[in-house]
């Protein structure tokens, strides 16, 4: 890891993570640079937790109303039964694990 350094003339310098703490030398005008401690601060569970905030579920989605179990002829040209995505309510093949639509995982969703 690189750190990013200011010569006291205003010159950018990266530096290896290796250099930190040391003294340099500025490879434009050969001005001493001493190159700062990275901060390793850890980060508690807590801390996260509170920057996330507080866990909201989303309220549980109407299931949708059965469809008739004829054959149904799919957009993509296949005939036969098709499910139904749970989130978006649109029409898949049965092969398709993901809806197309809004990319919804969807495996285990019986046919209709």
């Amino acid at each position: 890891m690189s750190i990013q350094v200011v010569c006291p003339n205003g010159h950018p310098l990266k530096v290896q993570g290796s250099a930190a703490g040391k003294i340099g030398l500025c490879p434009v005008c050969k001005a001493r640079v001493k190159v700062p401690q990275p901060d390793v601060r850890q980060v508690s569970e807590d801390a996260v937790l509170d920057f996330l905030g507080p866990f909201k579920p989303e309220p549980p989605r109407e299931k949708p109303a059965p469809a008739d179990t004829s054959a149904v002829t799919s957009n993509d040209g296949m005939s036969g039964s098709n499910k139904r995505c749970n989130r978006c309510n649109r029409e898949i093949a049965p092969s398709i694990h993901v809806c197309p639509y809004c990319h919804t995982y969807i495996e285990g969703i019986s046919e209709v």
